[in-house]
């Protein structure tokens, strides 16, 4: 689905606080605020993209302030990666300051306080990604957080220009094909990340990252197999279940709940495609969750939502989406 939000029309009392709705909307809930209300102008371009949202804003001097209340009234547990086309952003999160200049991409944690400041008119992107998708990866992004990326050159630069071309490749009828887009931004996305000189897990000795490496691989392999264990995964990656739970130290998260969380991803991006006739149950056990009792109760606690409710909200959006405008 694409929508095209502009305040140009709009007399000017009333253009900031629409626009500070249209970008809660679409991104995540700010309070928005700027300096020169009676010229104010701003326009937003937003493509669904299954999985992923990208946006598209430009506009005057504003900033973004994201409270405990705003961070309280989001169920979502997304990331936004952010882009500068033109001019310097000034963000701050977690108590670290940046200042991304054009060409360059930060990442901002969707939980947690932040404040974002450009001074001078800017076209921003922002890619909105949910971070469970992006765990099933990278198991903790706490290294990436609170640092520039480069969006000029290398992985970086080709996700970049894939953000950019979107308008111009991509229409706003094409939904079949918007998951896919959304799937392909994630690998791309998680692929900068990868490659960047400071990679997660840097910390790690090479032998750590290569048995990790290897479960991994392993796990993403299996994963639809209801009898996946720590016992199954240590044999197969030939070490001890004590040095399996060992690498995973320091990223936030059990090799269980890593595997947990990676399943329930799975099923949650087959029932948003709307296309699919499989039963929810069927979906579960593909992905490795036998107990359907269980799946539901991980994956409300996980999203909210139940499964049925996901799967409905999809039907919805496309409804939505094919309506004559």
């Amino acid at each position: 689905m694409y929508r095209e939000f502009s305040v140009d029309a709009m007399p000017p009392p009333q253009r900031i606080r629409t626009w500070q709705d249209a970008v809660s909307e679409t991104i995540f809930p700010v309070e928005a605020s700027y300096r020169q209300p009676e010229s104010f102008n701003a326009v937003l371009r937003n493509w669904d993209l299954g999985t992923a949202t990208l946006t598209w804003m430009r506009s005057d001097e504003i900033r973004y302030i994201r409270g405990t209340e705003h961070v309280q009234s989001d169920n979502e547990d997304n990331i936004i990666v952010s882009f500068s086309s033109a001019s310097d952003i000034f963000f701050a999160q977690d108590g670290i300051e940046l200042t991304c200049p054009k060409k360059q991409f930060f990442i901002e944690k969707g939980r947690t306080p932040s404040d974002f400041l450009q001074a001078t008119p800017n076209e921003v992107w922002c890619l909105k990604i949910p971070l469970a998708s992006v765990k099933r990866y990278i198991r903790s992004l706490d290294p990436f957080f609170g640092r520039l990326f480069d969006g000029d050159c290398g992985v970086g630069g080709l996700l970049f220009d894939m953000v950019r071309h979107v308008p111009l490749r991509f229409g706003s009828s094409e939904q079949a094909s918007a998951e896919g887009v959304g799937n392909t931004f994630i690998e791309l996305f998680v692929l900068a990340l990868q490659s960047d000189d400071h990679a997660a897990n840097s910390a790690q000795t090479s032998v750590q990252r290569a048995h990790l490496g290897r479960v991994e691989r392993f796990v993403k392999q299996n994963i639809g197999n209801p009898s996946l264990s720590l016992d199954m995964i240590a044999r197969a990656c030939n070490i001890s279940v004590r040095y399996l739970h060992t690498l995973f130290q320091g990223s936030g998260i059990s090799v269980a709940q890593w595997i947990r969380d990676t399943r329930l991803e799975a099923c949650r991006a087959q029932l948003a495609e709307t296309h699919r006739k499989e039963s929810i149950s069927e979906i579960a056990y593909r992905w490795g969750f036998s107990d359907q009792a269980q799946f539901s109760r991980h994956f409300k606690a996980r999203y909210g939502m139940t499964p049925r409710e996901v799967r409905a909200a999809a039907s919805r959006a496309k409804e939505r989406a094919q309506m004559p405008s």
